[in-house]
C-alpha cells in the first residue's frame, strides 16, 4: 500500500487499499501522527522510522527501509516500510510503500516491487559514476595519439563504461510504465549498424549470415529500444553456442498478419528473425522464456533480457514468438506493424555535429561534485564561462548576483532542497528568455512524457556523452528564444 507525503510529512495521497485507522489515513493528515498510532507503545520504532523518512525527504539519503511490528486495522502486523524520493506534479516529497511481511505474497510481484525501489534509488548515482568514467576516458583519448601504447587499455575502460550504461538502461526500460516516443525506424539500417558493433564480441567461432529484404518497410518504434531488441536476441544466440555455431538474421515484409499472432489486427507487417544452431530448448523452458527473472544461464543472467524484448515489441504494437527443439537450435521472430514513410526518421548513422568554441556564460547546478567539475572542465575547455553551484539554493543565489550575464542554466533534475525543475521555474520567472537544459540519470521519456519539465525543454540523459553535451548546448543557445 502506498502513501505520498510532502517534505513536512503531510499526506498528499493514499492508496485506495489503505485501511482507515481512526480516520487519520487521508490526504491532509500528518503521516507521523498516523505512524505513532500504528506503532503504539514503541516510541523507538516511531523515532527511527521518522528519522529515516526525513533523511530521504531532505535528500540526505536515496532510500530508507525498515521492518517493524505494529497494529493496523485491529490486526497485529509486521510491516516492511520502504521510502524513496517522490517527484511528481509539484510535489517534492517521499513515496512510502507498506507491505505486510507476514502475508502470503506473489514472489514475482514482490521481486518486481523490490527491483523498482532499488533501481529508483541507485540509478541516478550509478549514472553519475558512469559519466565520470566515460567522460574522463573521452578527454584522455582525445589527448592521445592513434598509436599511443596506453590507448587500447583506455578504450577498454571506455567500452566497459558503455556496457554499464546499457545495463542500467535495460533495467530502467524494464520497470518503467511510460511508452517511449516512436519514430520511423528502418530495421535494415539498424540491424546492419548493430551487427557492425556486435561482430567483435560474437566471437570468431560463430559464423554470421544476414539476409535483408531490400524493399523492407519501416516501422514506428523507439530507436534505442529497438537496438536493445536486436542486441539481446543476437547475444542470446551467441550464448547458446559456447562451442561455436551459426547465427542467421533475416528481415522480410509480411503482407498479412502471421497465423501465430491472432491477437494482432489484420494488416501488413515487417518481420525480423534471429536464428541460431545452438543447444535449443525443451517445451517447458520455451514456455517461460519471456517471463521476468527466468534465465537458463548459470552465471551472469539477470532474467530480464527476453522479458524486456517482449515488452518493447508489444509496446510497438507487435508480437514476438520463439521456436526451438533440444539440439536443433532456436528461432526468435519479431513482427511489427508496417508504417508509412511520413514522420521523423531515426538514423543510426547520424553524427554528432562538430561545434565551435563558445563564449556564453553557463550556470551549472549539479549536487555531485565530481560530475560538476567534469562539466566545468569540459565547458571551460570549449570557451564558455562557467558558474558552478552545488545545489539549487546556491544556484538561485548565484543567478540573482549575476543574472544579466548568464545565458543558460544546465541543471540536474534531482537535487536536495530545491530540485532542478523548481530552480528553473524560479529563474525563468525573472528571466523568461534564459535557455535551460536538464540532466538526469532517470529515463528521459519518463520525465518528458509526464510533463514534469514543462513544454519544449531540452534534456540530457545520464550517463553523459561529452560530445553530445557540447552539441546540445550549442544547439539550444543558437535556437530562437521561446515565446
Amino acid at each position: 500500500m502506498l502513501v505520498k507525503i510532502d517534505a513536512d510529512g503531510v499526506i498528499q495521497s493514499v492508496d485506495e487499499r489503505w485501511p482507515a485507522v481512526n480516520g487519520a489515513a487521508q490526504a491532509g493528515a500528518n503521516y507521523y501522527g498516523l505512524l505513532a498510532k500504528l506503532c503504539g507503545e514503541n516510541p523507538p520504532v516511531t523515532g527511527a522510522v521518522t528519522a529515516g523518512i526525513r533523511a530521504v525527504a531532505a535528500g540526505k539519503a536515496q532510500t530508507f527501509s525498515l521492518e517493524f511490528p505494529c497494529r493496523w486495522g485491529g490486526h497485529e502486523l509486521c510491516v516492511q516500510l520502504a521510502a524513496t524520493p517522490c517527484h511528481e506534479d509539484k510535489l517534492a516529497g517521499v513515496l512510502l510503500t507498506h507491505t505486510d511481511a507476514n502475508a502470503a505474497q506473489d514472489p514475482q510481484a514482490f521481486k518486481m516491487e523490490a527491483l523498482g525501489r532499488l533501481t529508483g534509488g541507485v540509478a541516478h548515482d550509478f549514472a553519475n559514476l558512469v559519466t565520470l568514467i566515460s567522460g574522463y576516458s573521452d578527454i584522455l583519448l582525445k589527448r592521445m595519439g592513434a598509436h599511443d601504447p596506453g590507448r587500447p587499455e583506455l578504450e577498454e575502460i571506455r567500452r566497459a563504461a558503455a556496457r554499464g550504461a546499457e545495463v542500467t538502461a535495460q533495467i530502467l526500460d524494464f520497470i518503467r510504465k511510460q511508452a517511449a516516443r516512436p519514430l520511423t525506424v528502418q530495421l535494415n539500417s539498424l540491424a546492419a549498424e548493430m551487427l557492425r558493433l556486435l561482430r567483435p564480441i560474437i566471437g570468431e567461432h560463430i559464423s554470421l549470415s544476414v539476409t535483408l529484404d531490400p524493399n523492407l518497410g519501416v516501422v514506428q518504434a523507439e530507436f534505442a529500444q529497438m537496438t536493445r531488441v536486436i542486441m539481446n536476441l543476437v547475444l542470446n544466440a551467441r550464448d547458446a553456442m559456447p562451442g561455436g555455431g551459426a547465427i542467421r538474421i533475416r528481415t522480410a515484409n509480411l503482407d498479412r498478419r502471421p497465423d501465430v499472432c491472432q491477437h494482432l489486427p489484420p494488416g501488413q507487417y515487417v518481420m525480423l528473425e534471429v536464428s541460431d544452431t545452438g543447444s535449443g530448448m525443451d517445451p517447458e523452458t520455451l514456455r517461460w522464456i519471456f517471463q521476468p527473472f527466468f534465465t537458463t544461464k548459470n552465471q551472469g543472467g539477470t532474467g530480464l533480457g527476453l522479458s524486456t524484448v517482449h515488452r518493447i515489441v508489444e509496446q510497438a504494437g507487435g508480437a514476438i514468438w520463439a521456436r526451438s527443439e533440444p539440439g536443433q537450435g532456436s528461432t526468435f521472430t519479431v513482427c511489427l506493424p508496417r508504417a508509412g514513410q511520413d514522420g521523423e526518421t531515426a538514423d543510426p548513422h547520424s553524427p554528432v555535429r562538430t561545434v565551435g568554441a563558445g563564449r556564453e556564460t553557463i550556470l551549472v547546478a549539479e549536487d555531485e561534485d565530481s560530475v560538476r567539475k567534469l562539466l566545468a572542465h569540459l565547458l571551460n575547455a570549449s570557451g564558455y564561462r562557467v558558474i558552478e553551484a552545488p545545489d539549487g539554493h546556491e544556484a538561485l543565489r548565484l543567478f540573482r548576483q549575476d543574472a544579466a550575464s548568464i545565458d543558460m542554466l544546465l541543471t540536474d533534475v534531482i537535487m536536495p532542497g530545491l530540485n532542478g525543475r523548481q530552480l528553473a521555474q524560479e529563474i525563468l520567472a525573472s528571466k523568461p528568455d534564459l535557455k535551460v537544459i536538464y540532466m538526469s540519470g532517470y529515463t528521459d521519456d519518463v520525465l518528458l512524457n509526464t510533463g514534469a519539465l514543462g513544454p519544449g525543454m531540452s534534456f540530457l540523459r545520464k550517463p553523459l556523452q561529452l560530445d553530445r553535451v557540447t552539441a546540445l548546448i550549442r544547439e539550444v543557445l543558437d535556437a530562437p528564444a521561446r515565446r
